[in-house]
């Protein structure tokens, strides 16, 4: 969302890797490993916490 491509590639190696992985997660169909509900965007939107 937003610049949120841009800020990732700022990210340390090991940070990027497991954004990578938690975003393949959500993209198979699996919850990521930490995440927290965000219904002040909308209903069924989930924030990835890293």
């Amino acid at each position: 969302m937003g610049n949120a491509l841009d800020a990732i590639r700022d990210f340390p190696p090991l940070v990027k890797r497991e954004v990578g992985y938690q975003l393949d997660r959500v993209q198979r169909g699996f919850e990521p490993t930490d995440w927290k509900p965000m219904q002040a965007i909308d209903a069924g939107v989930s924030e990835i916490r890293i």
